[in-house]
């Protein structure tokens, strides 16, 4: 055998038969190639791809005992084959993605999601194709709900109560471990800056420990919840010091403000801390003679407002020397022009309210004064007033108050007003009418102090200085709130309640009668 390999011969013939072989097996692919070719060409021309997107992925298993979680809401199906049943397919739209649980244990899974009612013609590519799932025990607890709400979110002077929610339980059905992680079940309110009684329907969320969400059903899906807004104040005394100093030869012998006591509003713990609003300011700097000053009442820190914001304050003096019987022979000099038949207005009405000036329509004046003020002083330079902002329903009595000129004093014939008024009719619940009735009964009237007769400048009718003999004695109301009267002296009241008291106060620098003298 080696003897033959050596010869040439030989080996030129294998050379030959190796060439030989190698060029049938070039030729043969080349053809079956172009074979290929020729066969893709024609399907390439019958042949599509469809895509289809937000398959939705139908999930079997014992919904009854079970809870899944994992399983992706819809998937991608992309379609490929004949156009004709790829047309076909996608009209009907019969084909489905789902994934079948329903001999599975509890656990964790991963399982692959399948497709139907698609030809077996079509290729047929799903994404996701796995997922992983999570089957667990289904479980239904019963928790109480609590309402949401941020207190500081209300009208300024009012304060939010405690929160009423009806039903007070709901029932949070999932899975075991996510019952677990229950930390709250709440109902989201917003107040608004409510200055009434609030009530709303709230949808109710499980919250995990860090506030998050859970994926759990509540039933029922929203309760309701009653918030109580109230209206905080508290009455306290005031004291009044003198700033500035004087005219020469003037003593201030007394400073009496119109009424002794504000009434405060703002939280109950800043109501707490407050007793009094003292030294108020009264400046008198270069006053020569009797007379009254409006002053500002101050906010203490903590309060949202004081009611009235503004009073008035009558200043007494004593002059010395020959100032006073300078001042006392002019006095005897001085004339006096009577005016008949002054109208008398009412200042202060509230729109919730119908006011009746029952008597007197109108009011005789005698003026005092130097002849040269009073020759040019007439009718129209000198006006009436009854202030009516701060009454209840009901008739009262009120001083008329007059304004003249500073240089003259003035005598009326008829020092108080009768007026009678009537609450006007409101849309509103049952509840909200009851606590309007209840609240126009239960207001302090007191009376202001009635006009003595004589006045100078915008004095409200408060007459000769020490002529004591003509005021009259305070009348004040028996309250009738049946509810039960704090020490405190802190006045509460639900939404209702509260628009009487803001009927109650009064216009800027006009008297307070709610808190007598």
């Amino acid at each position: 055998m080696d003897k033959l390999m050596n010869r040439s011969w030989v080996m030129k013939i294998i050379a030959l038969l190796l060439a030989f072989m190698l060029y049938l097996s070039v030729n043969l692919d080349d053809g079956a190639s172009s074979s290929n070719k020729i066969l893709n060409r024609s399907s390439s021309a019958n042949t599509g791809v469809e895509t289809l997107t937000d398959v939705p992925v139908q999930v079997s298993y014992n919904e009854k005992n079970r809870i899944v979680r994992g399983v992706p809401d819809t998937v991608i199906m992309t379609l490929e084959g004949p156009k004709n049943i790829l047309a076909q397919t996608k009209l009907q739209k019969d084909y489905q993605a789902y994934i079948d649980l329903d001999n599975l244990s509890l656990g964790q899974h991963r399982v692959k999601v399948q497709y139907r009612n698609i030809s077996d013609n079509l290729n047929v590519v799903v994404k996701p194709d796995i997922v992983n799932v999570t089957i667990e025990e289904r479980d239904s607890k019963q928790f109480s709900v609590e309402a949401s709400y941020d207190k500081n979110k209300v009208k300024n002077g009012y304060e939010a109560g405690e929160a009423t929610v009806s039903p007070r339980a709901v029932t949070v059905t999932g899975a075991s471990s996510q019952l677990d992680q229950v930390a709250y079940v709440k109902a989201i309110i917003d107040l608004d800056n409510a200055s009434k009684k609030v009530t709303k329907q709230a949808t109710v969320v499980a919250l995990d420990k860090n506030l998050n969400k859970l994926n759990v059903t509540v039933q029922p899906e929203t309760v309701n919840v009653t918030i109580p807004v109230r209206n905080i104040s508290k009455k306290v005394p005031i004291d009044v010091i003198q700033e500035g100093t004087p005219g020469d030869g003037v003593n201030i012998t007394k400073l009496e403000p119109e009424t002794d006591t504000v009434k405060i509003i703002g939280p109950s713990d800043s109501l707490e801390k407050i007793d009094k609003i003292d030294n108020i300011p009264v400046d008198v700097t270069g006053i020569t003679k009797s007379k009254d000053i409006k002053v500002n009442v101050p906010v203490p820190d903590g309060i949202d407002s004081v009611s009235p914001k503004q009073i008035t304050v009558h200043v007494e003096v004593d002059k010395q020397g020959d100032e006073k019987d300078a001042e006392e022979t002019d006095a005897s000099a001085a004339e006096t022009k009577s005016f008949k038949n002054l109208p008398v207005s009412l200042t202060g009405q509230s729109s919730k309210y119908t006011y009746e000036l029952l008597s007197p329509t109108s009011v005789d004046a005698d003026v005092k004064g130097p002849k040269s003020d009073l020759d040019k002083l007439t009718k129209s330079g000198i006006s009436l007033s009854a202030n009516v902002g701060n009454l209840s329903a009901g008739e009262h009595t009120v001083p008329i108050i007059i304004n003249s000129p500073d240089s003259v004093t003035s005598t009326l014939s008829t020092k108080q007003a009768k007026v009678r008024v009537t609450a006007k009719k409101q849309s509103g619940t049952n509840d909200e009418q009851t606590d309007d009735k209840e609240t126009s009964g239960s207001t302090s009237d007191k009376e202001t102090k009635p006009d003595t007769g004589t006045g100078s400048g915008t004095n409200p009718g408060t007459g000769n200085s020490g002529d004591s003999a003509d005021k009259p004695s305070e009348e004040t109301d028996t309250p009738e709130d049946n509810t039960d009267t704090p020490t405190d002296s802190t006045e509460t009241g639900d939404d209702s309640s509260n628009q009487s008291d803001e009927n109650s106060t009064p216009v800027d620098g006009q008297t307070d009668n709610t808190s007598g003298n």
